[in-house]
Parts: structure tokens; sequence; C-alpha cells
């Protein structure tokens, strides 16, 4: 069975019999894509199909990144993060590790960062993470 990583494109051969009749997850040694095989349904079709499209696959993933990147700045800076919720200033107190966030964020996935919504994806994990929810990165636009 031939299929192909929907992160990069890299083409694997894997024989049928591996996948015993289920769909099976695959790690791409290219990319390390993280992706699901379906078998093929009928005799003779030769390519297995990722589970999502690969468009949907990777705004999840980057939508993942950014929830993995606000986690670790509130990790790493939980008071810093909780007197600033209380203050209101999350934002200007977080100022340089969202700067560094956003700019591995966006190198990771800049067809995202593209996008018009791509600034609402990273947005969206900060405001679920970092601000508990709360509306303090609503207005929020990185420096470039």
């Amino acid at each position: 069975m031939t299929f192909n990583c929907p992160g990069c494109g890299r083409s694997y051969r894997v024989p049928e019999e591996k996948f015993e009749g289920r769909a099976k997850r695959i790690r791409c040694r290219n990319c390390s894509e993280v992706f699901i095989i379906r078998p093929p349904k009928k005799k003779g079709d030769s390519v297995g199909e990722p589970q999502a499209p690969a468009s949907a696959q990777a705004d999840e993933r980057a939508s993942r990144f950014a929830r993995v990147l606000a986690s670790d700045m509130l990790v790493y800076n939980q008071d810093t993060v909780d007197k600033s919720r209380v203050a209101g200033n999350l934002s200007e107190a977080m100022a340089a590790d969202l700067k560094r966030s956003w700019d591995l964020w966006k190198s990771r996935f800049p067809e995202a960062a593209a996008r018009d919504d791509g600034l609402e994806i990273f947005r969206d994990a900060l405001k679920k993470v970092l601000a508990a929810g709360g509306t303090d990165f609503d207005d929020w636009v990185p420096e470039d």
C-alpha cells in the first residue's frame, strides 16, 4: 500500500498485512507529522487516505501547537501570569514571551500565519490558556 504524508508529501510503501484491515497511526520519518492511514476499501486500490483533509489537519496542528506554546508560557511564568491577570496587563507583562512564541509558531505554520484567520488561531490559544478564557488578548497584535 502506498500513501503520502499530509505534512510534507513524502511517499511511503507499506505492505497491507501490516494494517490487518484496521486504520493505523503513522509518524512521518521526514517531518515527524502524525496522521492516520486507513487501508484500501476495495481490492486493487493501492492508496490509503488520511483521516481528514490535509488543510484541516494542518489547522488542527497549528491550533494545538499554539496551545502548547501558551501552556509553556503559563508553566514557566505562573506568578507573572497570575499577577498580570489581576492587574489587567497580561499582554504587556508577557510581551517578550509572546513575541518569541509568535515567531516560533509563525515559522512552523507560515501558511496559517499568512491567512486572515491565522492570528485568531494563535489568539484563541492565548485566551484559552494564558487568560483562562478571558478577553485579555482580544486586541493583541504581534510586534513584527
